[in-house]
């Protein structure tokens, strides 16, 4: 069976151009990945405008990248997120989402998707009454979108990002979940849905971390992985081995989708990665395979560690005198002598990470310590550095 993998745009607070997604669609290509969903949070038409038609230039521009993505066998799979105020008794906006899905299945996509996470789990209050929960309510218009949309397009497939995308959101445990068990009752069998793990960010991921909701769902679910995701921290940078994660994934799963960072160079370095991880290389050995091939300087593994991430288990090395110099040596080679598309991406994490170690070597409470904290820190960050005592970890 063949399973998706490959590439989310789903992140909040950037954009990427046309040309950086023939790009990233080139990168998917060159590592055998195959799948490419377009649902970039800060698109307006595709989230906070939902109702608004795409410019006629922009569909222009998408009808060429999805036969960019076909020349290179990458499905696309655009989606449309209305959950933030669509209403579910509505004629007008159920045919409103309809010409949206359909317009992009007029563009040549085979599949497209529906994503309601990121909302309130309940009904808004005007249509609690109409349906039994949001869970039925999702499912029903899930089942109406499919059944239109195929009487045009008989061929397509329907993806949905539920509200409940995490074991994270459901405390009382799938099976206890009234959303997700009545979404299972009223989704049409064949919906691929996207499932995070048992967090937002999951520390792992195999086929016993996601029992209960392929049980649910009868084995339709594709990850999205937000692991190497910033969008919720933008200052940090996470670029190190894929870890916790189980190529029993791919006996269970219907596949595996990165949603990371948005930088398209560090992103194709992220996505070679995964690739690394299909061929079943082993993540620490899968990373330097990558971090070669993308033509990371060397002196990066020096301070990788402050880069790993999240639940990444600790090095034991302290911030020693003597480490900090090390570690400081190498980020001014980082920052002042390598020069890549990459390293223009990695700049300011690597900048500010000499910053915070340049601030442990600062003599505590000094004038001259302040007026360069005031300079390098935000305000309200530089008054709580200025005030504190700082010592040696």
């Amino acid at each position: 069976m063949d399973r998706f993998s490959g590439y989310i745009e789903g992140f909040y607070g950037r954009m990427l151009s046309w040309d950086e997604r023939r790009f990233l669609c080139d990168c998917l290509a060159s590592l055998s990945l195959n799948t490419y969903v377009y649902a970039p949070k800060e698109d307006p038409f595709h989230r906070a405008f939902w109702r608004t038609p795409y410019p006629s230039s922009w569909i222009g521009e998408f009808r060429k990248f999805n036969k960019h993505a076909a020349l290179r066998n990458i499905r696309l799979i655009p989606c449309i997120a209305p959950g933030l105020s669509f209403d579910y008794t509505s004629r007008s906006d159920f045919s409103t989402l309809m010409k949206k899905l359909s317009a992009f299945a007029d563009c040549g996509c085979q599949s497209v998707g529906l994503l309601m996470d990121d909302i309130p789990q309940t009904l808004p209050n005007k249509r609690r009454g109409h349906f039994s929960s949001l869970g039925q309510a999702h499912g029903l218009l899930l089942t109406c979108l499919l059944s239109d949309l195929r009487k045009k397009h008989r061929k397509l497939r329907l993806w949905f990002c539920p509200t409940v995308y995490t074991d994270q959101f459901a405390p009382q445990g799938i099976d206890n979940c009234g959303y997700l068990n009545d979404l299972a009752a009223a989704i049409p069998e064949e919906v691929q849905v996207l499932w995070t793990g048992q967090s937002v960010i999951s520390q792992r991921l195999d086929k016993n971390a996601l029992a209960g909701v392929l049980r649910l769902f009868n084995g339709n679910i594709v990850v999205w992985d937000n692991l190497y995701a910033n969008d919720y921290c933008p200052h940090r940078l996470f670029a190190g081995p894929y870890a916790g994660r189980s190529r029993s994934l791919f006996d269970v799963a219907s596949g595996v989708l990165l949603n990371p960072t948005g930088m398209p160079h560090t992103d194709s370095l992220l996505l070679a990665v995964l690739a690394a991880f299909n061929r079943g290389v082993p993540p620490e050995q899968g990373w330097r395979i990558a971090a070669r091939k993308s033509e990371v300087d060397p002196a990066f593994h020096t301070v990788s560690r402050f880069f790993a991430p999240p639940h990444s288990p600790g090095r034991s090395d302290k911030l020693t005198k003597a480490n900090i110099v090390r570690y400081r040596k190498a980020l001014h080679h980082l920052i002042g002598e390598w020069k890549s598309p990459l390293q223009r991406e990695w700049y300011p994490f690597l900048y500010m990470l000499d910053t915070d170690l340049a601030l442990i070597q600062k003599p505590v409470g000094a004038r001259d310590t302040n007026k360069w904290i005031a300079k390098k820190y935000s305000p309200v960050l530089s008054t709580i550095l200025s005030s504190g005592k700082r010592s040696w970890v």
